[in-house]
């Protein structure tokens, strides 16, 4: 029989026996039929294992980790090939010795939105060829990870993977299935090299705590709610979203980049500190506290900025008020999504506090030096836009305190106190935080202005949108002129007209804009990278930070 074209699931009896076909797309439901897939575990030469996220778009479990690839044998089509066409799709690799290692394996499961996965689902290992190219409408972050790494972490808490990768990981690490590399069984020392040793002590480990420790206190907190809170669903947010805590655990668990935390991770590596200790537990803690202040400020920030999409998503302002219209609630619609938005960020900074309160005093202090800056940047940031503001030296405060500061420098700093760093330690982590900082605020002016929708989440122009005193911005004021300079002075206000945001953002990149911020970009990169040489960190930190520094540096969300 040849391949269909079409994209279609075969469905089978309880034995395996083919029944017929259907539409993918249609197919899974409430109450989806058995039906062939397959899952695929992907290693490299170094003997490690690619996880992925799933993109927060996706329609069952949207954002949490899994295996590297899955997908649906098309009818007449065979195993191998079937494996071979979803690979290049996802994640545009091939892949060498292919091996179906369990081939009976089968599950059913039922995602938060009630769609059912109902798969008989033999599971392939192989090992990786070629340049990873993520699809970012089905992957949204991916990672290399040892092998004994997953394991611990899927056993540990199993909710932040994929339900299928929940329990196909267990049966292949208790089956002892020979995988691909595999050092269990040969005692190869791991490749030399940077690369290597950073993966002594992976970033995983720390991000996989953080997950368990938000979903462990964001249950707790929903008890205590629970026996304040009257009985009964909450009015006009019954259903979806639900009420506050439940929103809040929606927003957070498995959800973002987890930038902060692995700012503090690698502080904390870089500075000498050791995993399974009670100061790996404060980094875990502090972290966690990172991202759920990090909500906080998102919410916030929608609010005061009228900003309709966060990743990809209706933000939770509109969520609210579209709520609110839905069940015909009394009063303004809009201001009641503001309000409710605004409890939910009190609630997410109420929490992050609880989370630190039990660290060290030193790390307690730093944490509201944290907290300040953050507010400080923020209300420069709303005074310089309404005041018009178009200085260099403003728009770089900005910058740093809104953004490079509480997302790279001080995290880092969070993580070197945990570990009791040295002076020496501390100031090289500074120096190097100060330059990267820089350049994570420049890429997101440049994200703000010029980003693919598809991929940041947010429309593109959001910045242009509303004015922001950004580094672009003051550029812009220099360069542009006529028509261009006109549009400057229009949009924040009401007369601005809506062919502005897009002749802005053709008239920045003509006027050589874009590329200077790149430049600087680049030399932030170059400053930041000079301040670990011969630096007093260790080994394993200082390629950690050079890894994560290109991460930050080149992202395109």
């Amino acid at each position: 029989m040849s391949v269909t074209q079409t994209d279609e699931v075969v469905l089978v009896a309880d034995d395996g026996t083919p029944l017929g076909a259907a539409p993918r797309t249609s197919v899974h439901t409430a109450e989806t039929p058995l039906h062939q897939a397959f899952s695929l575990y992907l290693f490299d030469e170094q003997g490690r294992v690619l996880i992925t996220r799933r993109a927060l778009d996706k329609l069952t479990w949207p954002g949490v980790w899994t295996n590297a690839c899955c997908g649906h044998p098309r009818p007449g089509e065979e195993l191998g090939d079937a494996v071979r066409r979803r690979l290049g799709e996802e994640l545009g690799l091939t892949v060498d010795d292919l091996q179906l290692v369990l081939p009976d394996f089968r599950y059913r499961a039922v995602d938060a939105s009630g769609i059912v996965e109902h798969e008989l689902c033999p599971v392939l290992v192989g090992r990786a060829v070629g340049d990873l190219r993520p699809d970012p409408t089905e992957v949204s972050e991916h990672a290399w990870v040892s092998w004994p790494d997953l394991v611990t972490a899927i056993r540990a808490t199993p909710s932040v993977y994929s339900p299928w990768s929940a329990l196909q990981v267990p049966l292949l690490e208790d089956e002892q299935v020979r995988l691909p590399l595999d050092r269990r069984s040969t005692g190869a020392a791991p490749a030399p090299g940077p690369q290597a040793t950073a993966e002594a002590v992976p970033a995983s480990s720390t991000l996989t705590a953080v997950d368990a420790l938000l979903s462990s206190e964001l249950t707790w907190m929903r008890q205590v709610w629970g026996a304040i809170a009257p009985d009964g669903e909450p009015d006009v947010l019954g259903g979806e979203p639900g009420d506050l805590p439940e929103w809040l655990h929606t927003l957070l668990v498995g959800q973002g980049k987890r930038l902060r935390p692995q700012m503090c991770h690698w502080g904390f590596v870089a500075s000498g500190g050791q995993l399974d200790t009670r100061c790996h537990d404060d980094v875990v803690r502090v972290a966690a506290a990172l991202e759920t202040l990090h909500l906080f400020a998102m919410l916030h920030d929608d609010v005061m900025d009228q900003s309709d999409e966060r990743r990809g998503r209706p933000a939770a302002h509109v969520v609210a008020a579209r709520r609110h219209r839905e069940v015909g609630g009394h009063g303004d619609p809009l201001r009641f999504g503001e309000n409710i938005a605004l409890l939910l960020g009190d609630l997410a900074h109420s929490e992050a506090d609880r989370l630190v309160h039990t660290l060290p005093s030193v790390m307690r202090d730093y944490w509201y030096e944290l907290n300040l800056e953050l507010i400080v940047g923020q209300r420069a940031d709303l005074t310089g836009a309404a005041a018009r503001r178009t200085d260099l030296a403003h728009a770089e405060a900005v910058a740093a305190l809104k953004s490079g500061a509480y997302t790279i420098e001080r995290p880092l700093q969070l993580g070197a106190l945990a570990a009791s760093a040295t002076p020496q330690q501390r100031e090289v982590l500074g120096r190097f935080g100060w330059h990267l900082g820089r350049a994570f605020a420049w890429r997101d002016d440049v994200l703000g202005v010029w980003g693919d929708h598809a991929v940041t989440g947010k429309p593109s122009g959001d910045d242009l949108r509303e004015g922001k005193s950004t580094l672009i911005w003051v550029l812009g004021t220099e360069q542009l002129r006529g028509e261009a300079a006109a549009a400057m002075q229009r949009v924040g206000t009401p007369e601005a007209l809506e062919s502005d945001v897009p002749l802005l953002q053709r008239a920045l990149e003509e006027a050589g804009v874009r590329e200077e911020v790149e430049v600087r970009i680049a030399a932030e990169i170059e400053a930041a990278e000079a301040a670990l040489v011969d630096s007093p960190l260790t080994p394993e930190g200082v390629a950690g930070l050079r890894e994560t520094a290109r991460l930050v540096a080149w992202r395109t969300a």
